[in-house]
């Protein structure tokens, strides 16, 4: 395919690796490298006016309602958006428009161009699933949210989702018409790729190794894979638990436990360490109450580290039974999860097996060029039916 331009919206920092997890920072830059040249339009700076305004209307709603008002589907802000990356795409000729998770970006932006929305959910969904964050959000918000969200789906021609469990959210609750939506699992936020050599060093490793890698405990499922560790240890297994992105609360400790708060993977040593737990682990388990898309899941099979982990949101299209790990049901508890464990690695054929198949559905279908192929052919199809 002829190198294409592509203007890439988005409110936030595209280069930021904080931004949806990594996930806007690795589709540009997996663009830029199999797809065309990337012009990065964020982020957008709010003039100091318009933040005190803002904080100014949080704080009334706040008291009017005793709810929390979010900028971040706030109409005003994303017609205001509209403004300053107009601007930045005049002058300039671009073959399509590509919106990373960008509702609040794209909704008010009027072009003529092929328009191309990539995300891993819908607004209707995750304001009803993860109930923690959106529990006490304001009615206005949800509304703006998701008008927002209908507004950038009906502009768009092509919609690409990381599951089948977003993309019908998005054709029954938005009314979206199937033939513009595609799935396609994201791929593995990491900038470099093990060489497949290193699935063998955990052979080496002869404690059990469970690794609980994330930035939330709760939500995540922090205390199962705690009682699963617990249980393994309790029948004698020689197992080790490693805590990794977060720190869990106090009581939940014991001397196989080990816990990592953070480590930065810019800083050659946090990288060095980083590799080195993913090395050794025997199995990711991640318990997860609510995700959208399992995404620290295709960076451990890039090590031959199969998953455990839960039957929910938009985890099953990443996580396959017996070939990259296993998804249990929401209501599994610890003794579940162990016993899954226990049987897997007490058959080292069938587990190492699972480590091979594991760094194969990486290689086929969990990485960033795999998914670029994807978009270059979800692409030239959607040009040839607009000509």
């Amino acid at each position: 395919m002829q190198k294409i331009r592509i203007a890439y919206l988005s409110i936030n920092d595209p280069l930021d690796k904080r931004s949806w997890s990594g996930t806007t920072y690795y589709i540009g830059q997996t663009l830029q490298k199999n797809i065309g040249e990337v012009d990065f339009l964020g982020p957008v700076k709010f003039p100091g006016i318009i933040n005190n305004l803002m904080r100014g209307f949080i704080k009334l709603i706040r008291i009017i309602s005793r709810k929390e008002y979010s900028p971040v589907y706030s109409l005003f802000l994303s017609w205001y958006s509209s403004l300053i990356l107009k601007k930045k795409m005049k002058g300039k000729h671009y073959d399509c428009i590509v919106a990373p998770a960008a509702a609040n970006a794209l909704s008010y932006v009027k072009t003529n161009l092929p328009v191309i929305y990539i995300s891993d959910t819908t607004f209707h969904l995750i304001s009803n699933y993860y109930t923690k964050d959106f529990k006490d959000l304001a009615s206005l918000s949800k509304w703006e949210g998701n008008y927002l969200e209908r507004k950038s789906l009906k502009k768009s021609s092509l919609i690409i989702y990381s599951s089948w469990w977003a993309a019908n959210s998005a054709i029954k609750d938005y009314m979206i018409p199937e033939r513009k939506i595609f799935v396609m699992p994201l791929g593995a936020n990491m900038d470099s790729i093990p060489e497949p050599g290193v699935i063998s060093k955990k052979e080496k490793n002869a404690t059990l190794t469970l690794l609980y890698l994330a930035v939330e405990w709760e939500r995540k499922g922090g205390r199962i894979a705690f009682e699963a560790f617990k249980k393994l240890y309790e029948k004698g297994t020689d197992v080790k638990f490693i805590v990794c992105g977060c720190i869990p609360p106090s009581q939940f400790s014991h001397p196989n436990m080990e816990v990592i708060p953070f480590l930065n993977k810019n800083i050659a040593g946090d990288h060095e360490r980083f590799v080195d737990l993913l090395s050794s682990a025997h199995f990711l388990i991640l318990p997860t109450r609510a995700d959208c898309s399992l995404l620290v899941a295709c960076e451990a099979n890039a090590y031959g580290v199969p998953a455990i982990t839960t039957d929910t949101g938009g985890v099953t299209e990443i996580v396959k039974d017996g070939i990259n790990g296993y998804c249990l049901p929401l209501d599994a508890g610890g003794e579940e999860y162990s016993t899954l464990i226990h049987e897997l690695f007490a058959n080292k054929k069938k587990y190492y097996r699972l480590v091979q198949s594991s760094r194969l559905r990486f290689e086929e279908s969990l990485n960033w060029d795999k998914w670029a192929a994807g978009f270059r052919e979800l692409y030239q199809a959607n040009n040839r039916e607009e000509t």
